[in-house]
């Protein structure tokens, strides 16, 4: 396959382990903390998804109920 480039105007700086500036554990501002927001997010994500299925279901069984 080939390989195509363009140009352009975006200034990419080197990302290395130089530019990295470690945090002290121990700081105060919070920045030793995870974050658990995408965690927080998944699991509203799977109960709504559990809601879903289950209200689904109900309505499946009584179509099926009023069908017949």
């Amino acid at each position: 396959m080939a390989n195509h480039s363009i140009e352009a105007s975006i200034d990419l700086q080197d990302f290395t382990g130089e530019n990295l500036i470690a945090a002290p554990a121990d700081a105060s501002d919070g920045a030793g903390e995870i974050n658990l927001g995408a965690f927080r997010g998944l699991a509203f994500a799977l109960i709504f998804e559990t809601v879903l299925v289950a209200l689904g279901g109900v309505v499946w069984q009584l179509l099926r109920f009023i069908h017949w």
